[in-house]
């Protein structure tokens, strides 16, 4: 299960003026930030964002997502304003077990840069007490590589990112971005609708549907991800299956006869292969297998050689046969011991190819890592890259890299990341070389060893000849009786090749037939419309907590009974409307209060688990002029999520008398500012 809970949010800006900035503790439960509008509390709000590499979210910008005063000018408390050099937003996270403080700084040229400072305070990370490790942030990678931010927050929050489906037809995974999309609420565009702002410039086909389903850990996507794995196979079998039908039919063509109607053209659930042959040719009238025909020619062949068996004598036949077989006979054998040297060396060669892949691959695999850290270095990194630790890789145990440590020099140079990268380069540059060489000369190893082979089955060939010779030494066939020997021969290995060829498709078919069987038996196993059981119970819980939830905030608009939870958008509906459209402005605010709320909650309600992160931010979420009743239920129904181990917070410019008499007797974390958030420290 995901968790993220914000511990503090610390500022510190450099300006003309000195340094200004401010600390903002966060506890489990509810936060509500306050201050009058202009006074920061949304820059505080998107600041929680920025640190977290999330702005994304909210569109495909690269600018930096943070107002004037943590980039340009700040007001300063006599109202004039004080330029600002850089700032800086530490992040004190943590995931319930580890706790890590990421850092990122206004500076254009450093704004994909984040430090992290593992087992740190914001504290300590301020002091420079602790050391950190840099990532790269909205870069090509940096959901999926080492060194980038969102991998190693993916990691850290326990999340597996899924794979869904783009418009273009490829797939990509559900990016941070996109799945922090029902944590957050933006103050002006994000109280349009529930998941108002999404990340739709990912491609993302159906994304508000996706991220729901990621959210509830619904099934329902693996489902039907699973149906389209499993329809491809049998497509894929079907078209196999075609395949090796029309090879035998061609097969049947070529030696003038035809396919069986028992095989059927097409895959059934009622298809089989028999164990009998599919090859038949015409007979007078009659239609037999290419099996029995062989069988016949056999016969009508050992028949011609007796007939073809001579009175005429040759003295020197027979000496002269058992020499030459002698001969055959030792060619064969160094034939073979050719081709088992042969085979052996291609063994090598394989094994060798493959190790010069692996090579290939490693060094990729370190050119990437390089690289990775020359761009952390590009945009701004001061991280002490570690490139010689001293350490053995695989038992993490201090060694020397010399045989002789005496002699070191600590004045030795080292080479740096872009030496590091020339060199791996032309390591790569050899490798192929290597490679190319590799498999070039075991190609030649090939179509040596298939040479080999034909010249062994010629001398098997002649090795058969001499001996039928030696058996039939006296005779003295016709020119006729040989050439109708011939033709029968001829005719049976015609015959038999295309038996052993039809063997060797009906095992394809065979197992293309099992494949499609199975996935055929997977398909009907698989929920009709989609959802398990355990779906339904959580979809069902939703609509029930989010009714519930609208009754307590006060919606008014229609009646309750009335809502569902849609099968296709996970969202709420009237008569299979979206209900946006059904209600008033402020009823328009209970819903995604409700909703937001419902999903946070829901793992709460005996459903099984959700891959919600137990976190949810809302800027202003008193909008429309929403009853103070309504919004007083709203913060005490938030309160409730401290027992449940879960975080809200709320930025708020509410009237400050009116806000402490609704969180009267509550318990809320309240950080109240009387003026500008950002101070001179």
């Amino acid at each position: 299960m995901s968790s993220l809970r914000i511990a503090q949010l610390s500022i510190r800006t450099s300006t003309n003026d000195g340094l200004y900035g401010v600390d903002i503790p966060f506890v489990s439960g509810l936060n509500i930030i306050h201050a009058e509008n202009t006074h920061g509390k949304s820059t505080c709000i998107q600041s929680i964002i920025f640190a977290l590499g999330l702005e994304g979210c909210l569109g495909p910008s690269r600018k930096v997502p943070l107002k004037t005063a943590l980039t340009t000018q700040l007001r300063k408390t006599d109202g004039s304003k004080a330029t600002i050099f850089e700032s800086k937003v530490y992040l004190q996270i943590s995931n319930g077990s580890e706790t890590v403080t990421v850092k990122r700084s206004s500076n254009p040229d450093k704004k994909d840069l984040v430090s992290v400072f593992h087992d740190a305070t914001a504290e300590q990370a301020i002091s420079g007490k602790s050391t950190s490790r840099d990532y790269f942030l909205r870069l090509e990678g940096s959901a999926k590589r080492e060194r980038g931010f969102h991998f190693f927050l993916s990691e850290f929050l326990g999340i597996t990112q899924p794979n869904v489906l783009k418009y273009n037809g490829s797939e990509s995974p559900l990016y941070l971005e996109s799945i922090f999309s029902i944590n957050y609420v933006e103050q002006t565009r994000g109280w349009g609708g529930i998941l108002n702002i999404l990340p739709t410039y990912l491609g993302i086909k159906e994304l508000s549907e996706r991220i729901i389903e990621y959210t509830l850990d619904l099934e329902v996507q693996t489902v039907s991800k699973k149906k389209q794995e499993l329809n491809q196979k049998k497509k894929d079998a079907e078209r196999i299956w075609s395949v090796c039908i029309d090879n035998l039919i061609s097969i049947a063509k070529s030696t003038t006869g035809f396919v069986s109607n028992e095989l059927d053209d097409k895959i059934s659930t009622d298809t089989y292969v028999s164990q009998q042959t599919y090859l038949y040719y015409h007979a007078e009238n009659e239609h037999n297998t290419y099996r029995d025909r062989v069988d016949h020619l056999k016969s009508e062949l050992i028949l011609l050689k007796l007939r073809n068996s001579g009175n005429k004598v040759d003295d020197k036949k027979i000496s002269r046969l058992e020499e030459e077989l002698t001969q055959q006979t030792t060619l064969l054998t160094e034939q073979e011991q050719a081709i088992s040297l042969l085979i052996s060396d291609l063994n090598i060669s394989e094994k060798y190819t493959r190790s010069i892949e692996q090579r290939i691959h490693d060094v990729n695999d370190s050119l990437r890592k390089y690289k990775d850290l020359q761009r952390l270095e590009s945009i701004g990194s001061e991280e002490d890259f570690q490139l010689v630790q001293n350490k053995c890789p695989t038992c993490h145990t201090e060694i020397e890299d010399s045989l002789l440590p005496h002699v070191q020099s600590e004045s030795a140079k080292i080479l740096g990341l872009g030496d590091n990268i020339k060199y791996l380069e032309k390591q790569k540059e050899a490798f192929d070389a290597l490679l190319k060489g590799e498999n070039k000369n075991t190609q030649n190893k090939e179509i040596r060893l298939e040479v080999a082979k034909s010249r062994n089955n010629e001398t098997r060939a002649i090795i058969r000849e001499i001996k039928n010779s030696l058996v039939d030494e006296k005779s003295a066939p016709s020119r006729s009786d040989i050439k109708k020997e011939l033709i029968v021969e001829n005719d049976i290995e015609t015959l038999e090749k295309a038996l052993r060829q039809e063997e060797e498709i009906k095992g394809k078919l065979e197992e293309t037939l099992k494949n499609w069987k199975l996935c055929d038996s997977a398909l009907k196993a698989l929920p009709s419309r989609g959802f398990s059981s355990s779906d339904w119970r959580k979809l069902k819980a939703l609509k029930n907590s989010f009714v519930s939830n609208l009754d307590d905030f006060g919606y008014s608009s229609n009646d309750l009974s009335d809502f569902k939870i849609s099968e296709r958008s996970y969202k709420p509906t009237l008569n299979d409307v979206d209900i946006n459209s059904e209600a008033s402005a402020s009823d328009n605010i209970r819903v995604i209060w409700s909703y937001l709320y419902s999903m946070l909650t829901l793992d709460q309600k005996n459903i099984g688990n959700t891959n919600h992160l137990g976190l949810l931010i809302m800027d202003e979420p008193r909008q429309q002029e929403a009853k103070n009743e309504s919004f007083g239920e709203f913060i005490s129904k938030a309160t409730e999520v401290k027992a449940m181990n879960k975080q809200v917070i709320i930025g708020t410019s509410e009237k400050y008398d009116d806000l402490q008499k609704i969180i009267a007797d509550l318990d809320v974390n309240l950080c109240h500012f009387d003026s500008d958030i950002i101070q001179k420290l």
